[in-house]
């Protein structure tokens, strides 16, 4: 009885992955249900602001709301002044939404520190306890996205630049008009553009000359979210534009060997059993260029070059040069999981030779529905071969490779 449990377990893992599979939850999970979570956060950290300023404005004339934001004006109302911190943030979040649905590694990493940040702002600014809805939402948001970094792994160094340029500049922005709309609460009082400026530079490089000093609350609690929201953009910008260079060349000096080919005609195999490793090594001794798809890097593959990532996952495929291979051979023990390689292939539209590894005889017809080029099946007709053999029966070559290799799959 005490093996019953393992045994349990056993059943449920491959049940649990074809029903992974067959949903296409590698193509949205979890990148899905975190953006709506971290667009949801955005949302409740602009309602306050937006709840008070239609309570404020929305009986008033349009000159008197012009009049009330006019950067030198004295009579800003106070939730305004409060609200602006909250207000840069639940936008950023609305806009890192989108990039989590990219499965985007620089918007994983935006909405870390921007999450980050929220929380601090909330138990530190808005005084709110560490038991409240909006805290416990924001704690479970913030460790959701710290386990799932492996799934946004897309990245760009053209748009992290981009995105670091755009940050500081709307960083600097936010800083400039922040300073001048509370240009009194500082000693000596910030009047002008250019103090505006230097004083946002300075506060955002924590050099802190002191020459200008925030006296009022709502100046300090400003420069507060100035620091943190400045600490963010820069460690974001820092990990998305210099991490990938560093990764590369630490790639290039721990695997000199294993060099980068031209993916053009070559073979693609997925897969991780004794088949596929086999496969690997038999078109490496043929001098045939070789890429293997696996969840994580398997010694056993040798000289081969190894893209990892989840095999039915387009984008995986395309790093992989699905679209130029010669041919891509689907070698998993999972039967689901090379139907739905086959699948991924023709959403591609490769013309490369598609080959499916049948393990089971009841998933035989279900994989020639998919269409491939090719079945390999030894661990179906093995038995039947070797009982002929065992009762002397008479066995033909070229029957044998039919029975092996079916290369002319039944059409749906």
């Amino acid at each position: 009885m005490r093996f019953l449990p393992q045994t349990g377990l056993i059943r449920i893992k491959p049940a649990l992955r074809r029903f992974y599979l067959r949903a296409r939850m590698n193509l949205w999970f979890p990148q899905l249900p975190l953006a709506v979570a971290v667009g949801a956060a955005g949302v409740v950290a602009l309602m306050p602001t937006i709840r008070a300023y239609a309570q404020q404005y929305l009986h008033l004339q349009l000159g008197g709301l012009f009049n009330a934001l006019h950067p030198l004006s004295s009579g800003v109302p106070e939730f305004i002044l409060r609200g602006v911190p909250t207000v840069i943030i639940g936008g950023l979040q609305i806009f890192i939404a989108i990039g989590l649905l990219l499965s985007s590694r620089l918007a994983w990493i935006s909405a870390l520190l921007i999450t980050l940040a929220q929380l601090a702002l909330m138990l530190g600014y808005s005084h709110e306890s560490w038991h409240s809805s909006g805290v416990l939402y924001i704690f479970v948001l913030l460790a959701a996205l710290s386990v799932s970094g492996e799934a946004f792994r897309k990245s760009s160094l053209a748009a992290a630049t981009l995105f670091a340029l755009a940050a500081t500049a709307l960083l600097i922005v936010y800083g400039v008009l922040g300073s001048l709309i509370l240009g009194q609460g500082f000693a000596p009082p910030i009047l002008t553009l250019p103090q505006a400026v230097y004083f946002t530079v300075v506060t955002m490089s924590t050099v802190g000359y002191g020459d200008i000093l925030p006296k009022s609350n709502s100046a300090r609690l400003f420069v507060i979210s100035l620091i943190i929201l400045g600490l963010s953009v820069f460690l974001t910008s820092l990990t998305a534009v210099v991490g990938p260079l560093v990764q590369g060349r630490l790639s290039r000096i721990i695997e000199p060997k294993r060099k980068r080919m031209k993916r053009v005609n070559h073979y693609i195999i997925t897969g991780e059993g004794s088949l596929a490793q086999n496969t690997v090594r038999e078109l490496l001794n043929r001098d045939k260029a070789v890429v293997v798809i696996v969840e994580q890097p398997n010694a056993a593959f040798g000289e081969a070059e190894i893209v990892q990532g989840d095999a039915t996952d387009l984008e995986v495929l395309r790093r992989a040069g699905a679209e130029t291979a010669y041919a891509v051979l689907a070698l998993s023990g999972d039967d689901a999981e090379n139907a739905f390689v086959i699948l991924a292939l023709r959403e591609l539209a490769s013309d490369a030779k598609k080959v499916a590894a049948v393990s089971s005889r009841r998933n035989l017809e279900r994989v020639r529905r998919v269409q491939p080029d090719m079945i390999v099946a030894p661990n179906v007709f093995g038995g039947e071969v070797l009982a002929m053999a065992l009762t002397e029966e008479k066995i033909d070559g070229e029957w044998l490779l039919e029975r092996f290799l079916d290369v002319k799959p039944q059409q749906s």
